[in-house]
């Protein structure tokens, strides 16, 4: 009962203490009625993505990028999370844009990167090609992660890119339901599993994280640190979980690292991609950059300790 007591108490004080940060800046309160409606836009589209995408590959839908792209949304959600950044794939030429659902209350993550595994295979296996692209929201991510690092995904993941996934955990995962829940919590063993796990492959690496973000506590932890990933870290700004999803100013940004990757011959280091035309600053590639290019504005410092 007295760890009880105390982990509430650090979700509490881990919310308070991102409130009084941000409200003390006036865009957050934009940025704050911007995720109440992205919240509500979710929560009215979300019938729409009960049932799966049974449709894995249509001929006529080939664009001019042969690599396709899977999406795997994030805990609570499904598929209907995805319509602004399905959209602006398929416009930029992404012809093949998959998603996948799943029920997190279910399953563990290990199970979970396992129905991932087999969603890549299935989508492999209908278009021909090597590899395809995986983007991942909140516990998406971390479902790519596993899959990436355990499961062979290594091998078969081009470029890997998480939104507001709790990388190192997040207190808000204290009051969830469900196996997932606690595995997300800071400390748990498939957090700790996944930073000794982290190593270099071919697979690209890009985390978007934001500094509204009141599902992800502390906001730092969406960032990408682990040395082994190399990622790149990209601050959307403003934004919060939800908002995030829905913001064209992101989905320009992601699509333009997908297509920067298609450019390249063969499977290369991060180094290979270029800023997206809506980043301020020159890129950044590291573990621990010193500034992380922020989404549509200036460059931002890490979120940690903010």
């Amino acid at each position: 009962m007295v760890a009880g007591r105390h982990q509430g108490s650090e979700v509490v004080e881990a919310v308070v203490s991102a409130l009084t940060t941000a409200l003390g800046r006036p865009t957050t309160y934009s940025g704050q009625l911007r995720e109440v409606a992205s919240l509500a836009a979710c929560v009215a589209r979300y019938p729409l993505g009960i049932f799966e995408d049974a449709q894995v590959d249509d001929p006529s839908s080939v664009g001019t990028h042969d690599t396709p792209v899977l999406l795997v949304h994030g805990y609570g959600h499904n598929r209907s999370a995805w319509y602004v950044l399905e959209r602006h794939l398929r416009a930029a030429g992404f012809g093949r844009v998959y998603t996948v659902n799943y029920n997190p209350l279910r399953h563990s993550v290990s199970t979970l990167a396992a129905l991932l595994r087999d969603r890549v295979e299935v989508v492999r296996a209908a278009t021909g090609a090597e590899r395809v692209h995986v983007i991942g929201h909140s516990l998406g991510g971390i479902i790519l992660r596993l899959y990436v690092q355990e499961l062979g995904g290594d091998e078969r993941v081009g470029v890997a890119v998480t939104m507001a996934t709790p990388h190192e955990g997040t207190h808000a995962a204290w009051i969830g339901f469900g196996r997932t829940a606690v595995q997300m919590r800071p400390g748990s063993a498939l957090m700790r599993r996944l930073e000794r796990g982290a190593r270099p492959t071919s697979v690209r690496w890009v985390a978007v994280y934001s500094n509204l973000d009141l599902l992800v506590q502390p906001c730092s932890s969406a960032m990408l640190l682990a040395p082994g990933l190399r990622a790149t870290n990209l601050l959307a700004k403003d934004h919060g979980h939800m908002s995030m999803l829905l913001s064209p100013r992101v989905a320009r940004t992601i699509t333009a690292k997908l297509e920067a990757a298609e450019r390249v011959p063969g499977i290369g280091s991060l180094r290979s991609l270029i800023p997206a035309s809506e980043d301020a600053a020159p890129h950044a590639s590291s573990a621990a950059p010193p500034m992380a290019p922020a989404v549509g504005g200036a460059v931002a410092p890490p979120m940690a300790g903010r």
